[in-house]
């Protein structure tokens, strides 16, 4: 690559919630992005690819052609209560996925791209009190077909880094939202629901599970600028927690997004909404990250409920 050319970085899943946010982050930066989809895009561009992780001749032809300075690897199937009723596919796509990317680079002569794999602080499982914050070295404990699939996904990620076939930065991810969220996660929900009570669309009672636990939130555009620090700061087989370094309760998540709604709003808890194995406090420590890339978080979550609020405010019609 000549010095007048840009980089280019390839992000698989760049249809995802964190994909477009990161997009946005590299072409920032001065990157030429480039993507994948597994389906072809709402708005076509030539920069986005359709390509199912899982089919190694696709990967592999992709790859060969693009073969991008960067690769972020985010395609994955990310919900632990999906991984559960269809764990085979989790497996396929999780790890089948990550080992195709990981040969098609591998199979390339003098080919030798950064690779930043999306990993999972679910990895240490429920975490005991004295075990708090997590850190880098935090004895892992997968509680679910996602969680193990993940750290399945971390061992990939060593066993190619050290062997010298790839070069790869391992994104050990605690929580994120922000705007362009999708339901299925707490603040989205939550958010989603406020919006339709606001638009008359559904009476003004609020459903939630117990807010009872404490969890690391990050702000998903600040996650995008960890990503993009450790492709270019990151060492070759280290692991980096990708964390806000201290606890949010999902009551304040609760509270502040409430006392952003323009309508009054009743709270109604349903137990069968949370999750059994969450554990009651969950945060990490981003020491690691912070010493070797110079990240630390921007957005307050006051700030990234606001964005994810108003959101949803614009895009339910």
């Amino acid at each position: 690559m000549s010095s007048n050319e840009l980089a280019t970085a390839l992000i698989t899943g760049s249809e995802g919630f964190v994909g477009g946010h990161l997009w946005k982050e590299l072409e920032r930066s001065g990157y030429k992005v480039i993507g994948t989809s597994l389906s072809e895009p709402k708005e076509k561009t030539p920069n986005v690819f359709v390509c199912d992780i899982t089919d190694t001749e696709k990967v592999g032809n992709l790859i060969k052609d693009l073969q991008p300075d960067y690769i972020f690897h985010l395609a994955a199937q990310s919900s632990p209560r999906h991984s559960i009723l269809f764990p085979k596919k989790t497996f396929e796509i999780n790890n089948i996925g990550t080992i195709n990317l990981f040969e098609a680079v591998k199979s390339i002569l003098d080919y030798n791209p950064r690779i930043v794999v999306i990993g999972s602080a679910t990895e240490c499982g429920e975490v005991s009190a004295d075990q708090l914050p997590i850190t880098e070295n935090t004895p892992f404990a997968p509680q679910n077909p996602y969680s193990i699939s993940k750290l399945a996904t971390y061992y990939l990620s060593l066993h190619y880094a050290k062997s010298g076939a790839c070069e790869i930065v391992y994104a050990a991810s605690f929580s994120h939202t922000g705007p362009g969220q999708s339901t299925g996660f707490l603040a989205a929900d939550i958010a989603r629901q406020i919006v339709e009570i606001e638009y008359g669309r559904q009476e003004a009672k609020l459903v939630t599970g117990q807010l009872e636990n404490l969890r690391d939130y990050l702000d998903v555009r600040d996650v995008a600028r960890a990503y993009r620090l450790l492709a270019e700061r990151g060492k070759n087989g280290e692991r980096y927690n990708v964390c806000s370094g201290h606890p949010v309760s999902t009551k304040d998540i609760f509270r502040i997004l409430t006392q952003l709604s323009k309508v009054k709003i009743d709270h109604q808890i349903d137990p069968s909404k949370n999750n059994v194995q969450d554990s009651p406090v969950f945060y990490g420590s981003r020491k690691k990250i912070t010493q070797e890339t110079g990240w630390e978080p921007e957005i307050s979550i006051k700030q990234t409920l606001k964005d994810l609020l108003d959101w949803y405010r614009q895009n339910i019609q």
